[in-house]
């Protein structure tokens, strides 16, 4: 019982740390496009052209050729989460040019508990447990009153294209999160997260070569593209795959709730985006949700699909 709370608790802990990570890159995202005319589309193939050689070569070095032993029946789901990684990410960044940071990643994260939980329970892969439950509950309520009573300004003025983004982003990093989930207990993290990245980047490449490139031309947002690279892309996606080896997807889901609240926090500070009194309480309903996590005794529900 007790090697369980200790690998529930570091699971915790990881999935806080790629929260924490993933949450610098809305203000990342808008510091290049402040000072850069570029697109989406290229600063996610950009941030894949850097994270995916290092992902590799680290790879490498861990396990050698053995990077090549994957079996012909997950070899697709690990290109799968590839692609819906690049399809999140190209929807995320184009969210906030439309509609800010602090709303699209509010959106995207806050959308993907819910539907991460309820395919997890279609496809089998968990059940509910009623804190789970709960926690769900609040981080909805809470998304509502964070996104839904915010009072409007110049940069939200396209919401509503923003929000169609968002919800693309959230769908699609659902799905990119249950393939991992389902890969975690079979392969090394680092395997999976450089296969599913190599397939992104190749999507990547393709969308930009069949759209209009927009280069990026500055010197800050080439070394915004660079942190965007290492650090909230291929360190972030090493430990939280790491993370789903003792958490379920469901519970990882929602303790990146975390990524909004540092995003937000990060937006007022660099961009004077605010947040109203009803925002405030919907960020203490998020940070409430993930206590109840953190306080569960045992990894609960949990039906290992492979």
């Amino acid at each position: 019982m007790q090697k369980i709370k200790n690998s529930h608790a570091n699971g915790v802990a990881l999935v806080v740390m790629s929260a924490f990570l993933w949450g610098t890159i809305g203000v990342a995202t808008q510091g290049i496009y402040n000072v850069d005319n570029t697109s989406s589309l290229f600063i996610n193939l950009a941030r894949m052209l850097v994270a995916t050689p290092i992902l590799l070569f680290l790879c490498w070095q861990v396990l050698g050729r053995r990077i090549f032993a994957i079996s012909r029946s997950d070899l697709p789901y690990m290109m799968l989460q590839g692609a819906l990684l690049a399809i999140s990410h190209a929807a995320y960044f184009t969210g906030i040019r439309y509609a800010g940071v602090t709303i699209t990643t509010l959106l995207t994260v806050c959308l993907s508990p819910l539907i991460v939980s309820s395919l997890s329970v279609m496809l089998g892969l968990e059940t509910l447990t009623r804190r789970t439950v709960l926690a769900i509950g609040l981080s909805l309520i809470g998304s509502v009153l964070l996104v839904g009573l915010q009072p409007a300004s110049d940069t939200q003025q396209d919401l509503f294209l923003g929000a169609l983004f968002s919800l693309g982003a959230a769908l699609s990093y659902a799905g990119s999160l249950l393939c991992g989930r389902f890969l975690a207990k079979g392969y090394h993290p680092l395997q999976v997260t450089a296969i599913s990245f190599c397939s992104a980047t190749v999507l990547l490449l393709v969308l930009n070569l069949t759209n209009e490139v927009v280069v990026v031309s500055t010197t800050q947002g080439w070394l915004l593209i660079v942190y965007l690279g290492i650090f909230p892309t291929a360190l972030a996606y090493i430990v939280f795959q790491s993370s789903l080896r003792f958490v379920t997807a469901t519970n990882a889901s929602i303790i990146t709730l975390l990524e909004p609240l540092v995003a937000t926090l990060l937006a007022w500070g660099l961009f004077g985006e605010t947040l109203a009194i009803t925002g405030v309480l919907g960020a203490g309903l998020l940070l409430y949700s993930i206590f109840l996590l953190l306080k569960e005794d045992e990894v609960e529900g949990v039906v290992v699909g492979s």
